[in-house]
């Protein structure tokens, strides 16, 4: 990108870094929809970031320069290769993902389910790497898509792990259902917890998304810090409650297989 912010000579210093939150405000109003194919109109635009279009308009002409944002002919926004260009330098520099992803598919070759890599981003994960499943039928999820922590077998890997006060900041947000599984109460997901500490590996259980059981587990680095969990995912016929006892294990070796290409030393 040969373009710079510099909004220097536009707006007085104390404005700058408010025309930065709401240019980053647009940013991640654009997230979901391009991700789903669907860019936005102006007006869409402006009633999701509560921004009017004066001021839309103003913030995105730095953000189309640099290639983050894009306007088709019709007007409507979506995020540029600007933006593609970013999330393929982070994720060329997780160290974590190139560890993982000969071991991911070595777990997706002997289980024939999806196998997924997550990352902390509070208070959700945030999958930066999946290998697909050989079958016909296929996880919806996505590089880069963000879900709950407390309702994914990810996130409850890793929150297992997580320091008291990060946890507690977690459930004291609200914790909606998103199936009539889902554990909706703080007293109910800090007893999963107890129960996934105790056996090294975290369930799912057609929790976060309807006909779909998972099994995770988290991944630890040589400070002995949880930088991550990997995870199987399927459909609940094919990773039955008695099947996910057996893939819970083989999961957990598999975050400890990584976590040593980290250079942890311990498992947990």
């Amino acid at each position: 990108m040969n373009q710079r912010f510099d909004m220097q000579n536009t707006e007085p210093e104390r404005n700058r870094s408010g025309a930065v939150r709401r240019a980053l405000g647009i940013l991640e109003a654009l997230v979901e929809p391009s991700a789903s194919g669907h860019p936005v109109s102006l007006a869409e635009l402006a009633r999701t970031t509560g921004l009017n279009k004066a001021t839309l308009l103003r913030l995105s002409e730095p953000l189309q320069e640099a290639g983050l944002v894009s306007r088709d002919g019709l007007g409507h926004f979506a995020l540029g290769v600007g933006a593609l260009r970013l999330g393929e330098a982070y994720l060329a520099g997780v160290d974590l993902r190139g560890a993982a992803r000969p071991i991911l598919e070595e777990l997706v070759a002997d289980s024939g389910e999806t196998a997924h890599l997550v990352v902390f981003d509070e208070p959700y994960v945030v999958y930066v790497d999946k290998v697909d499943s050989t079958s016909a039928v296929r996880m919806h999820s996505r590089i880069g898509g963000r879900m709950p922590l407390y309702c994914t077998a990810a996130g409850k890997a890793m929150l297992a792990w997580l320091p008291g006060e990060t946890v507690d900041r977690v459930l004291a947000l609200p914790t909606p259902p998103r199936t009539e599984r889902t554990l909706t109460s703080a007293a109910a997901v800090r007893e999963n917890l107890a129960v996934i500490r105790e056996r090294g590996w975290s369930m799912d259980d057609v929790e976060n998304e309807p006909d779909i059981r998972c099994v995770g587990a988290p991944v630890f680095d040589r400070s002995g810090a949880v930088v991550g969990a990997c995870s199987l995912s399927g459909p609940d016929q094919r990773i039955t409650p008695s099947r996910a006892l057996e893939l819970g294990p083989r999961v957990r070796a598999a975050a400890d297989a990584i976590g040593r290409r980290l250079g942890a030393t311990t498992t947990h």
